[in-house]
């Protein structure tokens, strides 16, 4: 009886420590001269589409503005990602979507990506 119990606390235990949590990724930014919002959410549409095409949803990136009258100078603009847990997150790292940030978006974007603030967060529960 006592392996019995050892061995249901044991799989109980196992089985709650190894479910993984919810991830966002959310990044802080300000637009680079020359670079609209509407361009830069089209940029983001492209990964959204790989994604999609990959099973992983529609719209894995969205981007927020603060508003107009804000007294905020800098990182007036969030870009933001939810996964299920960081397994559906490294799952969600194809060759193709590595090729597309890789090759266009981090060229592309490299001086606000130098400059943004990026987080990682994990939900509590």
């Amino acid at each position: 009886m006592k392996k019995q119990i050892f061995l249901l606390a044991f799989l109980i235990s196992s089985l709650a420590f190894s479910q993984s949590k919810e991830r966002i990724s959310l990044h802080l930014f300000d637009l680079p001269i020359g670079i609209t919002i509407e361009e830069f959410q089209k940029d983001l549409d492209k990964a959204n589409i790989i994604y999609e095409k990959n099973g992983f949803g529609v719209d894995k990136y969205k981007v927020y503005q603060v508003s107009s009258n804000d007294e905020a100078k800098e990182h007036r603009y969030m870009w933001l990602s939810t996964w299920s847990d960081t397994t559906e997150y490294e799952k969600a790292h194809s060759d193709e979507i590595d090729d597309f940030w890789e090759n266009y978006f981090t060229p592309k974007y490299k001086e606000m990506l130098d400059e943004h603030i990026y987080r990682k967060f994990f939900s509590v529960k």
